[in-house]
């Protein structure tokens, strides 16, 4: 009877010490995943700084061209 307990205390050690290894892993895991989250996130905002620069420089030329158009029907128009 001593013997069974002994196992049985044993067992439910070596439980308790794998389960607080796989707790370790997932807490672990679970930091390096909010850490590349973080990183996403900065690197996802930096992305929408230049989208919305490209944008502008875009919109920018567009308004140029279309200012020069006259000038350019007015230059080709027959004398």
């Amino acid at each position: 009877m001593v013997y069974l307990a002994f196992i049985f205390a044993l067992a439910l050690a070596c439980l308790a010490g794998m389960e607080f290894v796989f707790l370790m892993t997932i807490e672990t895991r679970n930091r390096q995943l909010k850490r590349r989250l973080r990183e996403l996130e900065n690197e996802n905002a930096s992305l929408k700084e230049q989208l919305r620069e490209v944008v502008a420089i875009i919109e920018r030329q567009s308004n140029d061209d279309e200012e020069a158009w006259p000038e350019l029907i007015d230059d080709n128009s027959p004398r």
